[in-house]
């Protein structure tokens, strides 16, 4: 290892040893193994035994780990990281060194007891992951995504049920829970201007659905299907309120973990876009490009395979910048929000608070877009080629499917022939 006289701190997965050339001097074990070694490496262990030992200590003092190597320093221990050649055999002849320290007994205790650290190590990082409020801002935008797709089922279910009874309905009532508290009124012949008044109708659609009602061609229904389609509205409104939890939730937890990414883009589409990443991480390593397209991979890779022109955005286009503006600027908002959205996704991680000029960079600059592209371009006459051959990929394509064409049925009339002559 080292000549003696240069003491050398080692970092091992069941304690610190300290050598004094190869010499083992002193050992501090770990208590709980997987939690100490994991402060150590994420730079918030408090190494107050090892401190005061290598106190007296003015020089010569080498470590095998960064991290340990910070912690050491900042206590104003005078140490220096070994050299890779170093390092290497340490780690080579690591089961050695934790017996010579007095970690285990021999070899076979040391391997069943880093196995055990291996195995708490790996349960620890699933414990912090599933811990993070990433995941459960994932999981909550997965659901209320899950009760739109379910209450748009049921929705129209219940507008085909009840709408054989009361089939005008239809064309008066768009939203979900307004359909479903009307439904609750019961037949049409008992709703009245109370029930469709509380259900938070204005007076003019009021009285269009009564007058509606009065003279509808639908036929009756009985109690047994009144009551079940009653049953089915009821359970409508018990999902609007759970979605309305749920929004209030995702929006309450992306503004605490999240605020620039909420600014730039939205509660629920920040959310959505983190599901997709996986992780505000890996949002804030991802290109904007990625982030442009998240959502359309599947016409992104078609484009690619067929030449076609690639999408403009994905899970962007639900940016209220993006759907309300005009179709040629919308590729351009796209790409100046992903632009956006990937320095508020580091922002938020390394915690620096909220930066207010990101909002105001991104509206300035879709205005600048707005007056640059105010007119759509002209469209090009030219047909578009293909790069990946020299611009006659399709021309090629069809040449080649042309002749192939002619070829067989070239050597099925000749086959006719021979037939024939026969």
């Amino acid at each position: 290892m080292n000549q003696l006289g240069v003491y050398s701190v080692i970092l091992t997965e069941l304690g610190i040893s300290v050598f004094n050339g190869d010499k083992p001097e002193k050992s501090f074990p770990f208590r709980d193994m997987v939690k100490e070694y994991v402060a150590i490496k994420k730079k918030q262990a408090r190494l107050d035994e090892l401190v005061n030992y290598l106190a007296p200590i003015q020089r010569g003092i080498k470590t095998s780990d960064e991290s340990l190597l910070a912690l050491l320093r900042k206590e104003s221990i005078d140490a220096e990281l070994m050299e890779e050649s170093e390092i290497e055999e340490i780690q080579t002849s690591k089961p050695q060194i934790i017996v010579d320290s007095g970690f285990a007994e021999n070899i076979q205790e040391v391997l069943e007891k880093l196995r055990d650290f291996s195995l708490g190590l790996s349960s620890a990082k699933v414990s912090e992951v599933s811990a993070s409020p990433d995941m459960h801002i994932v999981q909550a935008i997965t659901m209320l995504d899950e009760i739109d797709r379910t209450a748009n089922i049921l929705s129209s279910g219940l507008r085909e049920w009840y709408g054989l009874h009361f089939p005008e309905l239809e064309n008066i009532v768009d939203g979900i829970n307004g359909y479903a508290q009307t439904v609750l009124g019961g037949r049409r012949d008992t709703l009245t201007k109370d029930i469709l008044t509380d259900a938070g109708f204005p007076e003019s659609k009021v009285e269009m659905i009564l007058l509606a009602a009065s003279n509808s061609n639908g036929g009756d229904i009985t109690d047994s299907n009144l009551s079940l389609v009653m049953t089915i509205a009821e359970q409508l409104i018990k999902m609007d309120k759970l979605r309305r939890e749920i929004v209030k939730h995702v929006e309450s937890q992306m503004h605490e973990n999240a605020p620039n990414m909420t600014a730039v883009l939205g509660a629920t589409v920040g959310a959505r876009i983190l599901r997709k990443a996986g992780s505000l991480k890996r949002v804030a390593g991802m290109p904007s490009s990625t982030i442009q397209v998240l959502g359309a991979e599947k016409a992104l890779f078609r484009s690619l395979k067929t030449g076609s022109q690639p999408p403009k955005h994905g899970l962007l286009f639900q940016h209220a910048l993006v759907h309300t503006a005009p179709k040629w600027q919308r590729g351009k908002i796209a790409r100046a929000i992903a632009a956006k959205t990937v320095i508020a996704a580091r922002v938020d991680v390394y915690g620096q608070g909220i930066n207010e000029m990101l909002l105001e960079k991104l509206n300035l600059r879709v205005d600048d877009i707005g007056k640059r592209y105010e007119k759509p371009p002209e469209r090009d006459t030219h047909p578009r080629h293909d790069k990946r051959d020299g611009g006659n990929f399709r021309k090629k394509r069809h040449d080649f499917v042309g002749k192939k064409f002619k070829h067989k049925s070239g050597s099925k009339s000749k086959k006719r022939k021979r037939f024939g002559k026969r």
